[in-house]
């Protein structure tokens, strides 16, 4: 595959490796373990001393304590989910006030502190945030982080230029977690479906009938040179068969292989940072992402295993206005219709049964379905996920 998608980043990383590797660099010679604690580091650095003696040999290399001013600026954590984060100006005197050039610079300042408010509150990139409550049971440098984006779905056409990827979410892994774990995190719009032609009824459910827990539910992983298929269910079938029955008609296509998505941990893979990797699932529903980063646990991160797979961020969708009246949020998709102007064509409640049915009954040929586009599910286990923005 990547003889046609040539690779700008020729590295093949194996996430096993990568872990070995980074903790032996970690690891000074003797120590078994890397300390995590100030409790740890007596023993790391041979400290014979007591406890007293090593709580003053650190309190004599503490920065805040020895090298720290009233006249320092305050330091913050900073997390883009968080609006106070954006540092607040500093106070100024009364008599600084009087010259003209200062008043000038406090009503450009405040012009540009609105101007960033506005554009932190209404990007479409949005961070989550999950508070800190829980007990700890991971420890630093013991766990390799990947950091995997997602796209949102596209339908490709030979010779049309698509433009460039729009970004969907992005999720934080453990490297002894399971692609499955990662999958059943992910939302797409796909996962309310089946979406049927209800355009004889204008009344229909708005939301379609819940789905049996033995219902199919195929999808697969393409990573490297490996599909990785979703058989949890036995209804699932196997999406990848066919695709291969195709590649080995490809000259320019190499061996690609088959492994189960239940069975396959992400400290098992191989691949390379920021080539894009395919989801499939629902048929003909493709989501490109990429693996942007693999890097080991630190203390900074969340150290709660059952919280991972994480979101991070996410996409927030812009509401579709109607095409027929411009006002009202579109809850329709209409296809194959001689009377819009666009095919297909997003109109809302009313002004669909107002332009296509007459004392509810349909006029003329067209299909409709439901439109759920600007709705988001963040996929979280009995946590609340705080999301400010």
């Amino acid at each position: 595959m990547e003889e046609i998608y040539k690779p700008k980043n020729t590295k093949i990383i194996s996430v096993k490796d990568a872990l070995l590797e980074y903790q032996s660099e970690l690891l000074p010679t003797g120590l078994t373990t890397v300390p995590t604690s100030e409790g740890d580091i007596p023993a790391a650095m041979s400290f014979n001393g007591s406890e007293h003696q090593f709580n003053e040999l650190l309190q004599s290399v503490d920065l805040d304590r020895n090298l720290s001013s009233i006249k320092d600026f305050r330091i913050t954590n900073f997390h883009p989910a968080r609006l106070q984060n954006v540092m607040k100006p500093v106070e100024i005197t009364e008599k600084a006030l009087r010259f003209n050039c200062v008043q000038n610079a406090i009503k450009i300042t405040g012009r540009l502190r609105k101007n960033l408010d506005c554009r932190i509150r209404y990007n479409k990139h949005k961070y989550t945030f999950i508070p800190r409550r829980e007990e700890t049971d991971l420890y630093p440098f013991s766990e390799m982080v990947l950091e995997i984006r997602f796209y949102e779905p596209f339908k490709y056409k030979t010779g049309v230029r698509l433009g460039h990827p729009k970004f969907h979410q992005e999720f934080y892994v453990l490297g002894s977690q399971t692609l499955t774990e990662l999958r059943d995190k992910i939302y797409c719009q796909c996962d309310l479906g089946p979406f049927y032609d209800i355009s004889a009824n204008p009344h229909a459910a708005e939301e379609a009938e819940p789905k049996s827990a033995d219902a199919a539910d195929p999808g697969f992983f393409f990573i490297h040179d490996t599909f990785y298929n979703d058989m949890r269910k036995p209804a699932n079938m196997d999406y990848s068969e066919v695709i291969q029955t195709w590649a080995k008609r490809q000259k320019s296509i190499g061996e690609l292989k088959t492994k189960l998505m239940e069975e396959a941990k992400f400290e098992d893979l191989q691949f390379r940072l920021g080539y894009p990797q395919v989801y499939q699932h629902h048929g003909n529903c493709e989501h490109i992402f990429v693996i942007s980063n693999c890097r080991l646990l630190a203390s900074s991160d969340l150290l709660v295993r059952r919280r991972y797979p994480i979101l991070n961020s996410y996409a927030f969708p812009r509401s579709i206005p109607c095409n027929i009246c411009g006002h009202c949020e579109a809850n329709f998709i209409v296809k194959n219709s001689d009377q819009h102007i666009f095919d297909p064509a997003y109109v809302c409640q009313v002004c669909y049964e107002s332009y296509h049915y007459r004392d509810g009954v349909k006029i003329g040929q067209f299909e409709a379905f439901r439109f759920l586009g600007t709705k988001i599910a963040v996929k979280d286990d009995d946590v609340e996920m705080d999301v400010r923005l």
